[in-house]
């Protein structure tokens, strides 16, 4: 029986007591189904917990995998930075191999600004937006704000 049909007969039996009082057969059956729909819950619970330790094992991958292509990304710039410092000092803008040709090439000009000097026609605005944890704690404080309220959710908790 699946969780919701478990939850369903419970419900069930939980009315047909309240509005009939039948007595012990039906307080071991409503018992019954609560052990089943422990059992599920608690196998609920260890899956969540193995997909848990699944993520974290992923996510230690991927911060292994990042700092190793940043580090690789880095060697790469520096041997590039390397070779380019070389070939200006030598005077050459273009080496020929037997398989690659290496060349200095000129790049499209980049804008570099100064924002204290820059007049306020070619600054974009930003929209505003809100100050959650200030607000957060004046709503906890006990103001009213208009637009803004405390709603309180609920999480499922595994120890």
């Amino acid at each position: 029986m699946k969780l919701y049909e478990l939850t369903d007969a419970y419900q069930n039996l939980l009315e047909v007591m309240e509005d009939e009082e039948r007595g012990v057969n039906l307080t071991d059956a409503l018992e019954s189904i609560e052990e089943a729909i422990d059992n599920k819950v608690e196998n609920i619970a260890k899956l969540i917990k193995t997909m848990d330790a699944q993520v974290k094992a992923l996510k230690e991958e991927e911060t292994r995998l990042a700092d190793r292509r940043k580090m690789l990304e880095a060697q790469m710039d520096g041997l590039k930075r390397y070779t380019l410092s070389t070939l200006e000092q030598a005077g050459l803008t273009k080496v020929k191999g037997t398989i690659f040709t290496v060349g200095i090439r000129n790049n499209r000009p980049s804008v570099v600004v100064d924002e204290s000097k820059l007049p306020v026609e070619f600054l974009i605005p930003q929209p505003p937006k809100p100050d959650k944890q200030r607000l957060y704690e004046l709503l906890k404080d006990g103001q009213v704000i208009a637009g803004a309220r405390l709603e309180t959710s609920h999480s499922l908790s595994i120890r």
